[in-house]
């Protein structure tokens, strides 16, 4: 199946391709729908160690996003349905008044929001991630910290985004889990399960140390038996990974009881297609 993806990013932040080859290349993979998700620009606090000081990654480009977004939507009208969507980095309550000012700013179609940070540590790339764990008596009390900024993007926020990105990230860098990963996630879901997010299910994980799905199995089958719906992303940074493994990951969602997935139309309309 590979009807839509809604989750990935262009050379406006950390693409490899522009927005133009990423369209270009949805539409001669077949996509029906295809939405571009770009990380919204951080607040200057919040740092990764290939951020050059005193920039702001993206925020000069930011205009222009919207606008090429808009011209896209027009110019291959007919051949895609082209959504204008965000991903949103939570970093932390204290900041959610400029999450409230982001998603005032323009008509996204739909908005991911994402937990990178734990604090001030951005621990998605290696090497943060290899600095940052020496802060930690041990890899579940990262984990931990890590579901509770989960919960509290959703229970503050739920209305500010649709979906709920890359469920747990926190593996990224790990081989071998923790004995007890997936119960740490349940309070997670549970949040999840009492608003109308989505999730999403994730091959880019497929991609890293961790070799596994955004989120496991095991998660997946904890949010099918809550109900919480979902959708099928790649979390694409180059032209190769569009809809990357789509045809697997139903057949995942299937293992684990889903019949169907939701499609995002333009305007956040959610259309629920069977599997």
């Amino acid at each position: 199946m590979k009807l839509f993806d809604f989750h990935s990013h262009t050379t406006y932040h950390d693409g490899d391709n522009t927005a133009v080859e990423m369209v270009e290349s949805a539409i001669e993979k077949g996509l029906k729908v295809y939405g571009i998700s770009e990380h919204h620009p951080r607040h200057p606090d919040f740092r990764y160690t290939d951020d050059l000081p005193g920039e702001i990654k993206g925020l000069k480009e930011w205009p222009q996003y919207f606008a090429e977004m808009d011209e896209l939507k027009n110019k291959y009208a007919g051949k895609i349905e082209l959504l204008k969507g965000s991903e949103f980095d939570w970093l932390s309550i204290e900041h959610l008044d400029e999450w409230k000012k982001w998603r005032a700013e323009s008509d996204y179609d739909y908005v991911i929001g994402s937990a990178h940070y734990l604090g001030k540590w951005g621990f998605d790339y290696f090497e943060d991630w290899e600095k940052g764990v020496k802060g930690y008596d041990s890899i579940e009390q990262i984990y931990e910290a890590y579901y509770r900024e989960v919960v509290n993007m959703v229970e503050s926020a739920s209305d500010l985004f649709d979906i709920v990105g890359h469920l747990d990230l926190i593996k990224k860098f790990v081989a071998d889990q923790p004995k007890d990963a997936v119960a740490m996630a349940v309070p997670a879901l549970d949040a999840i399960a009492k608003t109308d997010l989505i999730i999403e299910l994730s091959s880019a994980g497929l991609t890293k140390k961790c070799a596994d799905w955004y989120p496991t199995k095991e998660i997946l089958r904890l949010a099918r038996e809550r109900d919480i719906p979902i959708t099928i992303n790649s979390d694409a940074h180059s032209v190769d990974r569009i809809a990357d493994k789509f045809d697997e990951a139903v057949d995942l969602a299937k293992s684990v009881g889903y019949e169907e997935v939701v499609c995002f139309h333009v305007g956040g309309e959610r259309e629920h297609i069977k599997i």
